[in-house]
């Protein structure tokens, strides 16, 4: 591999002037100089040494996306639509800008701080991070750190977020299913369960919108109903659902759509006809959910523009060396599918 040396050599100038070339600092060298100094790197298949790059002090252009997700280790989050589709959006807006994009998916935050320290990474995007790992990572980094979906209280300070309206979106849902007749609607959950409303986590928000609209007409809401994050564990709680006729719930709400989808499966494979004999609605709006049939009536997010929306926060952050903290809020909006029945 051709080395700074052997290409000065070969274009008669000297070290320097060639690294003026690579970082493309045309003001310092001359058109001549630049034009011949530039056919000889690509002649000779010059690469730059991105390990010493991102040792340098001056900053690695090298932006770490985490994701803070709990998942058994057989599962891969990237597999998710949802994650997926924020990775994708992430790694092109900074590629756009001259960043390079380090994935890591660990729960685990004194792995995170150290594999951050390790590959001297100029910013971080956290993805499903809670709040005390958000914390975590400010308070053992000295880079700008920037939360996609994470759960901060009312009396949360010093941090950028970018998330959803949660709590307008599940109320806005759960009306709509009300106006289509529901009385009876099962809520269900992929976090850890009821006991942690009081937390602000993300499925707190959306089942305290769904309980108030609930309150408004004077229902009951019930709580919610926990699924595991272990497919083969799930399957076997839809099946317990199943026996005791999913609660005498005419619809179901689901905080995610790849649960509503996989009980609409379940449901088609016992004969269970949707929306005739029983109502499934989701949240996300992933492409998943408009290729089934019926097409997944479903609260749809940009998940792409979440990863956006972070790139931008990040690089203002690095830019400006500081900012003001903010906690943005994303709209979500209905799609009315095909698996709502009005009864």
């Amino acid at each position: 591999m051709a080395r700074i040396k052997d290409i000065a050599k070969l274009a008669n100038v000297s070290p320097s002037t060639v690294s003026n070339v690579i970082h493309k600092r045309k003001e310092k060298v001359s058109p001549e100089i630049y034009n011949r100094v530039e056919k000889i790197l690509e002649e000779e298949q010059y690469v730059t040494h991105m390990g010493a790059r991102m040792l340098s002090a001056k900053g690695s252009r090298l932006v770490a996306l985490i994701l803070a997700y709990k998942r058994i280790e057989k599962e891969s989050i990237v597999e998710d639509p949802f994650v997926s589709s924020v990775i994708g959006a992430v790694q092109l807006a900074l590629q756009e800008k001259g960043y390079f994009l380090l994935l890591y998916s660990n729960p685990d935050m004194e792995d995170c701080v150290k594999i951050s320290r390790e590959w001297n990474v100029d910013g971080i995007i956290l993805l499903g991070a809670k709040r005390e790992g958000y914390y975590k990572m400010k308070e053992s980094l000295s880079v700008p750190v920037v939360s996609i979906d994470t759960p901060f209280s009312a009396t949360d300070m010093e941090y950028t977020n970018i998330g959803l309206e949660d709590y307008e979106a599940a109320k806005e849902m759960t009306k709509y299913l009300l106006s289509m007749g529901h009385r009876k609607i099962a809520f269900f959950s992929l976090t850890e369960g009821g006991e942690l409303l009081e937390k602000h986590y993300i499925d707190s928000e959306r089942y305290r919108g769904f309980k108030e609209a609930m309150d408004k007409e004077g229902l009951v809401a019930g709580g919610w109903h926990n699924l595991s994050f272990v497919e083969e564990i799930r399957k076997k709680q839809y099946f317990s659902f199943y026996e005791e006729n999913f609660f005498h719930a005419t619809a179901l709400f689901f905080t995610a759509d790849i649960m509503a989808l996989e009980m609409m499966r379940f449901c088609m494979d016992r004969g269970i006809s949707i929306p005739e004999k029983l109502s499934v609605v989701g949240f996300d709006g992933i492409k998943a959910g408009r290729c089934m049939h019926p097409m997944l009536t479903t609260m749809e997010q940009d998940s792409a523009e979440k990863g956006r929306k972070a790139v931008k926060e990040l690089l203002f952050l690095l830019e400006e060396g500081k900012g003001d903290y903010k906690n943005i809020r994303l709209p979500v909006h209905l799609f009315i599918g095909e698996t709502v029945a009005r009864i």
